[in-house]
């Protein structure tokens, strides 16, 4: 990550908390000022590979993706701004380690009525990617008999 914003010129900008604005209106338009298609294309190609281990920023490149195509200034601020959101998280992100264990687990349990004092159910749930942890909960549910 730290080469891509190298590359881009974005290791010194100031970091966004979030990777698009809140309501944002990203779209097409007759108006709209034209940028360079191979450098867009670049630049969400090598996002799309990074939000494998950046889910944070999946939505936001999901989005930018869409103008592929035929993109504007406004599509590669866009762009731009998920770069200054992966600055604000250098670090983060999930690690994928090879430990020579293969596919996909899931592990559940439930117990219902479990806590003798609110009658609440609790559950949990784990989720493994070639042994690497992906993603978990653990949770009270509301209710109960």
């Amino acid at each position: 990550m730290l080469d891509l914003l190298t590359e881009t010129g974005m290791l010194a900008c100031k970091p966004a908390e979030t990777p698009l604005g809140m309501n944002h209106k990203l779209g097409e338009s007759v108006a709209q000022v034209p940028t360079d298609n191979g450098c867009y294309q670049q630049l969400v190609g090598r996002l799309i590979y990074l939000s494998h281990t950046r889910p944070n920023i999946t939505y936001a490149v999901s989005v930018v993706s869409r103008f592929m195509h035929e993109p504007s200034e406004e599509h590669m601020n866009a762009v731009y701004r998920i770069l200054k959101c992966l600055k604000n998280a250098l670090g983060k992100g999930l690690l994928f380690s090879k430990n020579g264990v293969y596919g996909i687990k899931g592990y559940t349990d439930s117990i219902w009525v479990g806590s003798q004092t609110d009658k609440r159910s609790t559950l949990g749930y784990f989720a493994f990617v070639e042994g690497n942890l992906v993603t978990w909960r653990s949770t009270k549910a509301e209710g109960g008999f």
